[in-house]
């Protein structure tokens, strides 16, 4: 069961093709992959036609969208447990990105999509090659939870025209209330749309968890899981029997016989150019959302995964899916989950899925025909609605209002603008929150906690201190952000002290520093220089040390920065 582990260290390419060709991928790795794959892909064939759905293409794409993109990442990805796919949040990214530049249901709408998936997947390889990952921290928490919030609730408002044929126009919260039309209200639709969501929400109720779990005992979580592809299932039945699809029920219709063509998508500069800040941010979100849950998953089984062999992974993924008739896709959360559970080994798992996928778009074509699409609506509603983080939300707002709010105002910005531009927002207001931090660091004056040999903020704790010494900790690294700020600190606190002989900084927390940095060091020395007053940097730690070398800082002083605190400490006590 280590086998994996023991080649994710390895080359390129060698993940998966090393662990079977030199025959460590026994019968107990297959059957544990074959079982998983089984249940993952029956949870698969109704999320990618939902989601298909979200994203304003033809139910089809969803399941085209899942077999080449899963053995794509088979080869290049190091998760055995992630699940590669439509999820509803890069639907509707793809949804709002397309619908302004081609109308749904046109050829040209689907070559959008693929020209879509095709360059979010070569933003996947070029993060992976150069090592790019890193990018994601610029979606802090707040944001996220935000931005996922907000856009699962336009999902879920979204699916009301499917659930129950009330008419309302794509776009944002105001867009979509201003077009509402209560007399489109389809009453069979509803009834087998809202009856199927309840019964899904019941599944998941404490009731619905008791009686499963003394009906089904150990297999009890996994028939939940399966639950909606069983009702889809009774549903399709049902709609064929009775006929409901004359009856004004919409229903998935008959699908293209056979697996996806492949086929080039059209490439056009003009288009490109307007799809490169769609396709950046479908990129950013997709791979936060993956490598977080593939590390996740990876940690419970102590397999370990490479973020970037991650993100090759997600961009052959994609670019399947935009020469195979799909659209962008990664990692899914819930699909990945059950396939953690279902006992997948390897990403083999995943590539058997496909597989299985491939037969049931062969031989099941006609049954999926019949298949409800408010029932769909309903196992989407059910679905998006755990990311809904309302209350989280406004417990953050409690904890910390800076992060809270700039949480909120990326919620309502995606719910009343847009999604891109709310998502944007909260990215700026982040990373401004950030730089106002940097540039207003802590700064304590400390004093030696009696009989011990430690220091702490003299308002804080009763301390001694020397005469004529001052004793300053600054817990951040001097940039150019903040380098003028601390010297005018530092220059006050000398010019409130005309008895000061000695300035000792503890330079514990500071980790590093830059130009500008350094050159505010240089001139605060020489200016500490002429005032007669000895500056020391202590408890320096070794890259800091390097840096200050590097830039000269203390060239006439060198042992300015070569004591720890409590040295210099008594050193400066005995002189007195």
């Amino acid at each position: 069961m280590k086998a994996l582990e023991r080649i994710q260290g390895s080359d390129l390419m060698q993940g998966v093709i090393a662990l079977v060709t030199t025959g460590r991928y026994g019968k107990k790795l297959l059957i544990s992959d074959i079982n998983a794959a089984i249940i993952v892909t029956l949870m698969l064939i109704p999320q990618s036609l939902a989601y298909a759905l979200v994203a304003g293409l033809p139910p089809e794409a969803g399941l085209y969208a899942s077999i080449l993109p899963l053995i794509a990442y088979a080869f290049f990805g190091t998760s055995a447990a992630l699940a590669v796919g439509p999820v509803a949040i890069v639907s509707l990214l793809t949804a709002n990105t397309l619908m302004p530049m081609a109308e749904v249901g046109t050829d040209e709408y689907m070559q959008l999509a693929l020209l879509l998936a095709a360059m979010v997947g070569a933003m996947y390889f070029i993060m992976g090659v150069f090592r790019l990952g890193f990018i994601t921290q610029l979606l802090s928490y707040p944001v996220m939870k935000g931005f996922i919030t907000a856009s699962s609730l336009l999902i879920i408002i979204g699916q009301i025209k499917p659930l129950t044929g009330i008419y309302m126009s794509r776009g944002n919260l105001i867009e979509r209330f201003h077009t509402l039309d209560i007399s489109t209200f389809h009453s069979v639709s509803s009834i087998m749309g809202v009856g199927a969501m309840l019964l899904l929400f019941w599944t998941r109720s404490k009731q619905g968890i008791a009686i499963t779990n003394r009906l089904f005992g150990s297999f009890a979580t996994l028939s939940r899981r399966l639950f909606p592809m069983l009702l889809i299932l009774v549903a399709a039945v049902l709609t064929a029997l009775l006929s409901l699809d004359t009856k004004g029920v919409a229903t998935v219709g008959l699908l293209p016989k056979g697996l996806p063509s492949l086929q080039l998508p059209g490439f056009d500069l003009g288009l490109i150019s307007q799809l490169m800040l769609p396709a950046f941010i479908i990129t950013l979100i997709g791979m936060t959302e993956s490598i977080a849950v593939g590390q996740t998953l990876g940690a419970v089984k102590r397999q370990r995964i490479n973020p970037n062999r991650e993100l090759l992974g997600l961009g052959a993924a994609n670019f399947a899916a935009g020469f195979s008739g799909g659209f962008p896709v990664t990692g899914g959360m819930a699909r990945s989950v059950v396939n953690a559970d279902a006992g997948a080994e390897t990403p083999i798992a995943g590539a058997l899925t496909a597989v299985f996928l491939s037969f049931g778009i062969l031989f099941l074509t006609p049954w999926l025909s019949y298949i409800p699409i408010p029932v769909l609506a309903a196992t989407i509603i059910v679905a998006v609605s755990q990311l809904l983080e309302f209350p989280s939300m406004a417990t953050l707002l409690r904890m910390n209002r800076i992060d809270g709010g700039i949480s909120w105002i990326t919620a309502i910005l995606v719910l009343v603008w847009e999604v891109e531009a709310g998502l944007l927002v909260g990215v700026i207001l982040s990373v401004l929150s950030l730089l106002a931090n940097h540039r207003q660091p802590y700064m304590a004056e400390l004093g030696l906690i009696p009989n011990t040999e430690r220091f702490k903020n003299i308002k804080h704790a009763q301390t001694e201190t020397l005469p004529n010494t001052l004793l300053l900790r600054v817990d951040e690294s001097l940039t150019f952000l903040n380098a003028g700020v601390i010297e005018q600190a530092f220059l006050q606190r000398v010019s409130e002290n005309d008895e000061l002989k000695n300035l000792v900084i503890v330079a514990s927390g500071i980790h590093t520093l830059d130009a500008s940095g350094a050159s505010m060091l240089k001139r605060f020395c020489q200016e500490m220089d002429a005032a007669n007053i000895k500056l020391y940097l202590t408890d320096v730690k070794v890259p800091l040390a390097r840096k200050l070398k590097a830039y000269d800082v203390f060239k006439r002083r060198p042992e300015a920065m070569e004591y720890p605190t409590i040295e210099l400490y008594k050193k400066l006590q005995s002189s007195n």
